[in-house]
């Protein structure tokens, strides 16, 4: 099969290469030229650890059109934040018959991507799908040098509309046995765990990230305490999910599966990840862990209690703390209700928009 990997960071590379080991065409696109340039001139993308090996790519582009044209698959791996610009790039040559794959979509990502395509003049929207997680861990060396911690056992996926759910894990099964469907993309959206697990720990080792202080996120970034916080917050997703009639795993659920670790204590079973072990705290704040995850992770989150009459104070506290460390209004460049589409929906339709 022919795939499309939109994003050129650690996610995109090791799928672009994974995809190349596997014997499919992998075509990689990114707006950042100097990234292309390095890797144009590299040559292959190494891959270490868990995946491992060498593999030249079919094409390493910034031209979206040479990108999306060919594929049977566009796999989109880029920030969610720029999600909608990506949507825009590819309005005018996507066709109805290719699949889009959000990796992730976070909370609401292809409802969002389906609006962001129609705004962009795209008359027939393609089948767009999106998934709970990205289903690689893995960190960057190098640019063309990818460290691969593992692969996830299992990813919820689900289809915008949800009927084509089935349609699509036909398709990409055969490559990724690990998607599993889910109800819909209101089960996806409220299935996130990163932004729980990013955003919190960030904010919490602010004196770390301030003093210039190296630490591994997740071995040493994350104490009882703090894994106390990421539980709490995980409680107020759990509440808002059940409220929307969609019933999700909690994050200690969701490690034993992704991970196959042995249930505990959240604290333990972060330990315990191997997968996790010797990745690097952020260095600032302008990091994924905090941009992405408060935008497409917390701010809706907390805009989706709202409109059910579940109160989020943790989530919210940390939406706020993140604004003032950062002097951005996340609840206005986040994804809020209205470039969700919500604006005035009651929970009900809320549920009819996200399910159908």
């Amino acid at each position: 099969m022919k795939f499309a990997v939109i994003g050129a960071g650690s996610g995109g590379q090791c799928m672009a290469a994974h995809l190349t080991q596997l014997g499919h065409e992998a075509v990689l696109y990114d707006i950042d030229q100097q990234k292309l340039h390095t890797l144009q001139k590299r040559g292959e993308i190494l891959l270490e650890n868990k995946l491992t090996g060498a593999y030249r790519i079919a094409c390493i582009t910034s031209d979206i059109q040479v990108a999306v044209t060919r594929a049977d698959f566009v796999m989109v791996v880029t920030t969610t934040d720029a999600h909608g610009a990506v949507a825009e790039a590819m309005a005018p040559y996507i066709r109805p018959e290719q699949i889009v794959v959000l990796h992730p979509g976070h909370c609401g990502g292809a409802v969002c991507f389906a609006a962001a395509l129609q705004k962009s003049g795209c008359q027939e929207l393609p089948h767009i799908a999106e998934c709970q997680t990205l289903i690689y861990g893995c960190r960057q060396i190098e640019i063309g040098h990818i460290f691969v911690t593992g692969i996830k056992k299992t990813v919820l996926l689900a289809a915008y509309p949800s009927k084509d759910t089935e349609l699509i894990l036909k398709k990409i099964s055969p490559v990724y046995p690990q998607f599993r469907g889910a109800a819909s993309v209101l089960e996806t959206s409220m299935s996130i765990s990163g932004c729980l697990m990013h955003v919190i720990p960030t904010l919490m080792n602010t004196n770390r990230i301030d003093a210039g202080e190296p630490f591994d996120f997740y071995m040493e970034g994350i104490t009882p305490h703090i894994a106390g916080l990421i539980e709490d917050a995980d409680q107020e997703r759990v509440a808002v999910a059940e409220k929307l009639g969609v019933h999700v795993k909690n994050l200690r659920e969701w490690l034993k599966d992704a991970y196959g670790l042995q249930p505990d204590t959240l604290y333990h079973m972060l330990q315990a990840n191997e997968a996790y072990r010797g990745s690097a705290g952020p260095k600032d704040f302008n990091h994924r862990f905090v941009m992405e995850e408060v935008t497409g992770g917390f701010v809706p989150l907390s805009a989706l209690g709202q409109i059910c009459g579940i109160p989020t104070p943790v989530i919210d506290l940390f939406i706020q703390l993140a604004a003032r460390i950062c002097g951005k209004d996340f609840l206005w460049i986040g994804r809020t209700v209205e470039n969700m589409g919500l604006t005035g929906k009651s929970m009900e339709e809320v549920i009819d928009l996200m399910t159908k």
